[in-house]
């Protein structure tokens, strides 16, 4: 487990760990200072300013279940985050940070993005930091939670905490 700080907030991230990151503020400050580090790649919606054509990309995509050859165009929506990630897995990443990846996918899109995600770190465990407003797909794939709280605070839970430690931010949430 590595530990991370980013400002007054201090975090760990294990290999191989899918983490959820919610909150109302402080979520995508987070994940900008950490893309900033070698080790770790940012992915966010848009098309990759690079195509990745390096045999560790390659080997990502085939990873991540896309076809060789397929063109951007010709892709849904969840293969061209694969292969935004697969672009962003060009140099060696520790760490993937991906940036509400589940935002404008239908269920059934959703469920196929978050089990390729899981599929990834378990495969080649790469650490996993995501946010998302869609708690309970998340929920359905994170080992931990880090929440913002209101106050501004960065709480973490362990694998047994994750609902405690959201409802404690959140004491209205439904889980």
């Amino acid at each position: 487990m590595t530990e991370y700080s980013v400002g007054p907030h201090t975090f760990h991230l294990g290999n191989g760990e899918c983490v959820l990151l919610t909150g109302k503020e402080g979520c995508r400050q987070l994940l900008k200072e950490l893309g900033r580090r070698p080790a770790c790649a940012l992915v966010s919606s848009g098309r990759p300013f690079w195509t990745g054509r390096s045999a560790r990309a390659e080997a990502a995509r085939t990873l991540l279940g896309l076809k060789p050859g397929c063109k951007w165009k010709e892709m849904d929506a969840v293969d061209r985050f694969k292969f935004r990630i697969a672009a962003a897995m060009d140099r060696k990443v520790e760490v993937l940070l991906l940036d509400n990846p589940t935002r404008d996918l239908d269920p059934e899109e959703r469920q196929r993005l978050l089990s390729a995600l899981k599929d990834l770190a378990r495969k080649t465990g790469m650490a996993i930091l995501f946010s998302s407003y869609d708690l309970t797909d998340a929920l359905a794939i994170v080992n931990r939670v880090l929440v913002f709280t209101p106050g501004g605070r960065l709480l973490e839970s362990t694998p047994d905490t994750r609902e405690d430690v959201l409802r404690a931010a959140y004491p209205l949430l439904q889980l």
